[in-house]
This record gives structure tokens, sequence and C-alpha cells, in this order.
């Protein structure tokens, strides 16, 4: 057993899987508490595949992530506010999304679909009222009569601007707003791209002057980022276009610093939720100090590290082929 347990790495936290084990059967079992899941039988009883969905991890690293948050934000005697958003790209099972919700989380979208689906679980009443939605990707034009239409319907929408047609088309919208962007900084990150297609430079943000309710800056620097200052660097970047922006629209008081927290598939060794979140607040209270302006709010949307351990896939093996130099 022990030699499954090695190979697989179960029960070990640095790899998000101590809540998995193996039986004296070599029967791997999830364990809840004092309660035990026997995955093999469920495989027995509904066969392969067999998607396992385990909602008390997402309750549990969402719970952390917020009680980090508050007790950092409290230790620094942080004055911002911190929210954290579900990007609904991650995985939009229902069950995903209103287990998330219900634990205290807000909602990001990229598209016009994935709207449609916030307005239909909105439309239940499955939403507390205070929940926000913020709209990232291109807005086409039938995203944007969704994103008015669900707004009408007394959901608090923030569409976040992304280009230059973006910021005409969205100059009369009624509610808050947001702009992403366009980072020079660049990360070492699993999916690397050299050029972001997405967000404005500094410059022309700035040269728009005031923006009729703007609230929140954003930037999205990568996906599974694999070094701690590199989920550092970008907030120092951010927070100069911040400050100067905040003077011309003194109503932005919000930071999304986007997704990009690491899951450890493989490397055992990363950065820690509690060290970025301290080295993060710390950062934008000194900033924020010294250049004499209230800290700002702190939006994260981290999908993968809270998701990716809740759930999986069991399958049946059909077939075998011996591969020369593979263990």
């Amino acid at each position: 057993m022990n030699t499954v347990k090695k190979l697989w790495k179960l029960g070990r936290k640095e790899f998000n899987t101590e809540h998995l084990d193996v039986n004296k059967e070599g029967e791997l079992i999830v364990r809840e508490g004092n309660t035990q899941y026997n995955i093999y039988d469920l495989v027995r009883k509904f066969d392969s595949p067999t998607e396992i969905f385990l909602p008390f991890i997402l309750e549990q690293r969402l719970s952390h992530l917020l009680e980090t948050f508050a007790n950092t934000a409290k230790e620094l005697d942080y004055k911002g506010k911190y929210f954290y958003h579900y990007p609904m790209k991650v995985n939009q099972n229902k069950e995903f999304v209103l287990t998330l919700v219900s634990e205290g989380a807000h909602l990001e979208v990229s598209s016009a679909n994935e709207l449609w689906f916030v307005e239909k679980l909105w439309e239940e009443q499955n939403f507390y009222n205070k929940i926000r939605v913020l709209c990232n990707g291109p807005k086409t034009p039938h995203y944007i009569r969704t994103i008015e239409k669900v707004r009408s319907n007394g959901l608090s929408i923030v569409p976040i601007i992304e280009n230059l047609n973006e910021f005409a088309l969205l100059k009369d919208f009624k509610g808050d707003i947001g702009i992403r962007i366009n980072l020079k900084t660049r990360v070492s990150s699993h999916w690397d791209h050299p050029i972001d297609r997405f967000g404005l430079t500094s410059e022309e943000i700035l040269d728009l002057g005031k923006i009729k309710n703007l609230k929140i800056l954003h930037y999205h620097i990568g996906s599974q980022i694999e070094l701690e200052k590199d989920m550092i660097e970008p907030v120092k970047e951010a927070f100069l276009t911040y400050k100067k922006l905040k003077k011309l629209n003194p109503g932005l008081d919000t930071m999304d610093l986007g997704g990009g927290f690491a899951v450890p598939y493989e490397k055992k060794r990363m950065y820690s939720v509690e060290s970025v979140v301290k080295k993060i607040l710390q950062l934008l209270r000194t900033l924020s100090d010294e250049a004499r302006i209230p800290h700002p709010n702190v939006i994260v949307e981290w999908g993968r590290h809270i998701t990716a351990p809740s759930q999986f896939t069991i399958f049946k093996i059909v077939a075998s082929k011996s591969i020369e130099g593979a263990l």
C-alpha cells in the first residue's frame, strides 16, 4: 500500500491530496473528517468513467483563503477590503458555482454564455443579493446587451473594459465599471504568453482622463505562476498606474489581481497562500501610505487553487502498451 501511496502522492498536503488514501485492500478512499468514502465501490456501482466531486474541499479552501486575508489584514492594519471572485471558466458545473457562492465567493465571467448561466441561477434565487459579477473577455454587442439586461434585473454587474472600442461602447453604462491594464512585467508561468492581447497600456488608460463610475483596475498576468516573486512584482507595476488613475478618478478604490496562483501538480515546494497574501498586503499598504491614498480593496480570482483538488475522474483501463524507458 505504501508503494501506491508514494506513486500517486496520496495523503500529502503539499500535493493537495491529504484527503486521499488507500485501505488495506488497496482501494482508493476519501476521508472527510470521520467519514470515509470508498471510490472503488462508487465505480463498481456507476461504472466508468466516474467523476468524483468533493464539495467539502471547495468549502475548506475558500474558507482558508478568506480567513488568511482577514487575519493578515488585521495583523498589518490593512484598511482595504478583500473579495474572492470565482472565474466561471474553471468549472461551470452548478454544484461548483453554488457551493462557492454559498461560502462567500463572488463571480467572474468572460463571455455572454457564462453570464447567461449566472442569470439563470440568479432568476432561480440561488444567490444572495449582494453577490457581484465581474465581466471580462471581449464585449460583443450580444455580451453587452446581456450585461445590461442582467443588471436591470438587480444583479450587481461590473464590466471590465478590455480595449478602446469597449470604452466607447460602455461610456454610458449606468453602473460601476473596471478597466484592464496590460502590464509590461512578464512572469514565469506554465502557460506563458509573450504578448497579452487583452487590456490597455498604462499610457492609454491615463490618457482617457476621468472615466465615469470607474471602481476597479484589473490585470491578469498569467496562469499557473511558478515563482512567488512573480505573484508580487506585477502588483508594484499595477499600483503605479492605480495611484495616478485615482487622482483622475477618486471613486477608484479596488485592484483586481486576477488569477495565476499555482497548484502543485508535480513540484513539491511551492509558495503558500499565507506568504503570498502577506507580501501583497504589506506591499500595497507601504505603497499606499507613501502615496497618501487609502489602501485599495483587493480582488483575487484564484480559480485553480480553490477547485483543482476537489474533483477527479476515474477511468477503466481497457488496453495497455509497454513503452521503452517508462517507469
